[in-house]
């Protein structure tokens, strides 16, 4: 074993014993919650009743009422109204599906910090960690080059009384205060925008006003919305991405003029160190904020991770673009900007003395959280299991390798290893050790 995966264990380890005081539900900041009665380790149970109304697709939204409980005599409410509709992409093919919730009015969930209408509850059923998408939005929230990283809880899910299984409640990607914090104006060179890259967009919307297309890649204008966006406000986007991509890849104009080089990293290292199958093709957010000299495209908040660390069959175990193995790269590959970025002297040199710190530092964290939430909630994650019998079996798009391990500590220790071998490959690849 070389040296430094020796000091890089050594920090694990000690991150990990110094993690049992963690607790998985509280919230960033110092706020009373309910979770934290007791000992300190009660996971919610969220009732959601819907009068044995089923809910069948994506489209139609289902009356309900909703209930989130800790302990049993415990509750953060009780029977508030909302509505409950399907979810997802290639999740909502799965068995284990993804919902989301709106109230019909902001309600705080699972001591947020923050009242919404619009949450989500992520099935992570190709996941058999269910802590993919945990594991890289806590990273992300370690981390202070993006503005903001989604907040996710874990919960018990009842529908109707019957449990379904352990779920992420996590944020809606709305603008909203605590989520993303921009403002719409009627003016386009003043407004700020809040954009999806998302491959599938040409099958819904309309090209020059809900998306456009910049180098074959479409990208989706999700906010200003409504009566606020205009023709005028899409092609102020497609300029600015056009004037982005002549200055990374052209040198034609300083592109540190135009981003945010310190977003553009931090979302880079934790989309690459997951090596991300979506970070080319999807869920990639991004937002235009500042005025003037101060406009800059932002990237974040990070999203969707399911199927991210080890966790794709997509071009075998090949070291180069391989979906499954810990090596080769990936976000370079499939992301043009970021392949244009890091040949320019000054963000690869930002990028490497950035990936030293955070290799040593909230890296071993966030993989000491992991450890921590598998042991301490095992019997929870366990108890999915039992609901939703995959263990040892094939769930698109799991490769071979996480396919044939059929128990729930199995698939954390192989994903704890991923994670550690994929750090000492960009070692090589940023630092060129």
């Amino acid at each position: 074993m070389n040296s430094k995966r020796i000091v890089f264990l050594g920090l694990l380890l000690l991150l990990v014993c110094g993690a049992v005081a963690l607790h998985v539900f509280a919230a960033p900041r110092e706020v009373p919650c309910p979770g934290t009665f007791g000992q300190g380790i009660a996971f919610p149970a969220l009732h959601i009743d819907t009068g044995g109304r089923p809910i069948r697709n994506r489209t139609d939204w289902v009356d309900a009422t909703v209930t989130l409980q800790y302990h049993v005599e415990v509750f953060e409410f009780e029977n508030l109204n909302a509505e409950i509709i399907g979810r997802g992409n290639s999740s909502w093919g799965l068995q284990k599906r993804p919902f989301r919730l709106r109230f019909s009015e902001p309600v705080v969930m699972l001591c947020a910090g923050h009242a919404a209408r619009n949450w989500t509850l992520i099935a992570n059923h190709s996941d058999k960690t269910l802590m993919r998408n945990y594991a890289a939005y806590y990273l992300a929230g370690l981390l202070d080059g993006m503005d903001v990283s989604p907040y996710a809880r874990f919960v018990d899910l009842y529908i109707n009384g019957l449990y379904q299984g352990v779920y992420m409640l996590c944020i809606q990607m709305e603008v909203l205060p605590e989520r993303v914090e921009i403002t719409g104006h009627e003016d386009p060179r003043i407004s700020e925008y809040f954009i999806q890259m998302d491959q599938r967009q040409i099958d819904d919307g309309v090209r020059g006003f809900d998306f456009v297309t910049v180098n074959r890649r479409h990208y989706q204008i999700r906010h200003p919305h409504n009566n606020m966006r205009t023709t005028y406000h899409a092609e102020y986007v497609r300029q600015f991405l056009i004037q982005l991509e002549d200055a990374i890849f052209h040198q034609n104009g300083n592109v540190f003029d135009l981003i945010c080089k310190a977003s553009f990293i931090d979302f880079y290292l934790v989309q690459e160190l997951f090596k991300n199958q979506d970070a080319g093709f999807s869920s990639v957010f991004m937002t235009i904020q500042g005025q003037g000299d101060n406009r800059r495209l932002v990237m974040g908040p990070v999203w969707d991770f399911d199927i991210s660390a080890g966790n794709a069959y997509y071009q075998g175990w090949a070291p180069i673009h391989g979906g499954y193995s810990p090596r080769g790269v990936w976000v370079t590959a499939v992301h043009p900007w970021f392949h244009g970025l890091l040949r320019i002297p000054e963000f690869a040199d930002a990028t490497a003395a950035r990936w030293l710190q955070i290799r040593d530092n909230e890296v071993p964290q966030m993989m000491a959280r992991i450890d921590h939430l598998a042991t301490v909630y095992e019997p929870h994650f366990e108890r999915n299991f039992d609901r939703w019998n995959i263990m040892g079996r094939y769930v698109w798009p799991n490769p071979p390798v996480v396919a044939q391990i059929d128990t729930f500590r199995g698939q954390v220790d192989y994903l704890l290893w991923f994670i550690q071998e994929r750090a000492i490959w960009m070692d090589g690849f940023l630092l060129g050790d």
